[in-house]
């Protein structure tokens, strides 16, 4: 054999080891090694329809509970002045004098303030970066909102969870020197507002901001600097030639926010904010959905272990724990669909639900027929309006297996269904509270950070139901009866218990207590009610 032919022979061969090689790795290393995580399943929960009767199963479990909270924007900036920004504070943080939230989702301005292209002046934020050179003002700066933050501590506890949000990066950053895209012609493609070459000052930023807080004693769990990436975020054009936009935020298509998050973690990995409890938020998606939609797409992207992706994000694998989806958009299909998906090829990542309000232009809000027959808007403060958003609730808890669930604006002015308390600027005792508000307290009252979700089912058509148990043993049943007419469900207790009901008639009070045994729960119609026992 000749010393050509046995050279051609050696490097067949090496190339066939290395090929075996890389494809051992990809299979074995990447693609279907993995641990699946598989949720328990109870035959006595699934078999229990139209018995009339609650049936727990305490050996299938579910997610562990971050909480429940909602966000500052846009009114922590102008409450925390207020003479009585305590009480409002009291309403949403405290378990006594309100509903007992632990979360809170603090807004990281851009920096739009006095920007008079956003329609609502309020929608301006301030920004703790002052110039490109990276000087900061932690002490002048949004001082309302600091001190809402501050009351919401003292009326929670020190385990307040804290989540910093970036709807845009700092105007200092972007492209355009605003919060929010360039106005865009109608056949234009969308364009992120943020460079690369950015990316790393946008990371340092994040980063300085979390140091802050938590050197100021607060608990920062997260830092999500990713919006809703998969919108266009641009400023529109009107009719005569100026523009106009609603809000800050920023564009980013999936390879952008697949990069973006990799300075990000980088950025935080290994430091004393992570030692100290803080990690980086995936991007927030817009809505939940399942197979070939643009969610779908990006989790792919950050996450997928395809030949396409699998040496690009090996790192975001690894790091992250957790997706953060929005409820907009998202039907009761669209999120069976998209666990279906995350159960099929992300099983071990954690869900949380860290936005959603009832939009006048969403369909599956379940109150889009009344929203729709108001002329002049509405606000929502009826009882359909707080019973129809428990129901995404537990939607969004029994589905998704959310293990947290934060409305959008906590706070709210105006004519729209987007807030839980409403507030007048000209006069500041007069505080609205929705019936929204008081129905997400029948959770955040009573389910703390840790609680467990079991098996469970309320064993009445049209009574829809989720139930956990808390680190103090405590077993919560929510129940949700969607329906016009009043429905009852017996549950067996194993201690003493309470009942506590919102309804046209009631606001999250106390409608019955007893010692343990066979109860007898009535369940108004158009309702809320919360069981708790040890």
């Amino acid at each position: 054999m000749s010393n050509l032919k046995k050279a051609i022979l050696i490097v067949i061969a090496i190339l066939i080891v290395v090929l075996i090689g890389v494809g051992a790795y990809l299979w074995f290393g990447v693609v279907g090694i993995d641990e699946k995580r598989i949720y328990s399943e109870s035959k006595i929960v699934d078999e229990n329809v139209n018995t009339g009767k609650t049936v727990l199963d305490e050996t299938a479990t579910y997610q562990v509970m971050n909480g429940f909270g909602a966000s500052a924007c846009w009114w922590s900036q102008d409450v925390g002045s207020w003479e009585n920004c305590d009480d409002i504070m009291a309403l949403l943080y405290d378990k006594e004098k309100g509903i007992g939230l632990n979360i809170y989702r603090y807004n990281l301005g851009a920096g739009s303030k006095g920007d008079n292209h956003i329609l609502t002046e309020n929608r301006a934020t301030e920004c703790f970066m002052k110039d490109s050179s990276g000087t900061y003002d932690f002490e002048s700066t949004d001082i309302s909102a600091k001190e809402c933050l501050n009351l919401a501590k003292k009326h929670a506890g020190d385990d307040l969870r804290v989540t910093l949000f970036c709807n845009s990066p700092p105007v200092f950053l972007t492209k355009n020197g605003a919060g929010y895209g360039a106005p865009l012609k109608e056949d234009e493609e969308w364009v992120t507002n943020l460079d690369s070459s950015n990316y790393q000052a946008f990371a340092d930023y994040c980063y300085t901001c979390t140091e802050h807080f938590i050197n100021e004693g607060y608990r920062v769990t997260d830092i999500s600097p990713v919006n809703e990436p998969q919108y266009s975020w641009a400023a529109w054009y009107n009719d005569d030639a100026t523009y106009s936009v609603n809000q800050e935020g920023c564009h980013y298509s999936k390879t952008e926010t697949r990069d973006l998050l990799k300075v990000m973690v980088n950025r935080f990995s290994e430091t004393d904010v992570e030692k100290n409890g803080c990690r980086v938020s995936m991007f927030e998606s817009g809505s939940a959905e399942g197979k070939d939609s643009s969610c779908a797409a990006y989790y792919d992207c950050i996450l997928g272990k395809g030949p396409k992706y699998v040496f690009r994000n090996k790192i975001l694998r690894d790091y992250f724990d957790s997706v953060s989806v929005h409820s907009y958009w998202s039907s009761t299909e669209d999120k069976e669909k998209a666990a279906q998906y995350l159960s099929s090829k992300y099983s071990t990542y954690d869900v949380a639900a860290t936005e959603y309000c009832q939009m006048t232009n969403d369909e599956n809000t379940g109150v889009f027929d009344l929203i729709s027959a108001e002329k002049d808007g509405t606000n929502g403060m009826t009882i359909d309006y707080g019973v129809a958003m428990a129901k995404v609730i537990v939607d969004d808890l029994t589905i998704l297996n959310a293990k947290e669930w934060d409305w959008w604006t906590a706070c709210s002015y105006g004519v729209y269904p987007d807030g839980l308390i409403y507030l007048n600027p000209d006069n500041h005792d007069d505080i609205q509270l929705s019936k929204r508000f008081w129905c997400l307290g029948n959770f955040s009252r009573f389910i703390d950070e840790g609680a467990t979700r079991i098996a469970g089912s309320s064993g009445v058509d049209g009574v829809s139901s989720c139930a956990f148990v808390n680190p103090n043993n405590k077993t919560v049943v929510v129940y949700v009866n969607n329906t016009p007419e009043d429905k009852n469900t017996r549950i067996t207790t194993t201690g003493d218990y309470e009942v506590y009901t919102t309804s046209d008639k009631y606001d999250l009070e106390k409608t019955a207590d007893g010692t343990a045994g066979d109860v007898n729960v009535e369940l108004p119609s158009m309702s809320v009610v919360t069981v708790i026992y040890k």
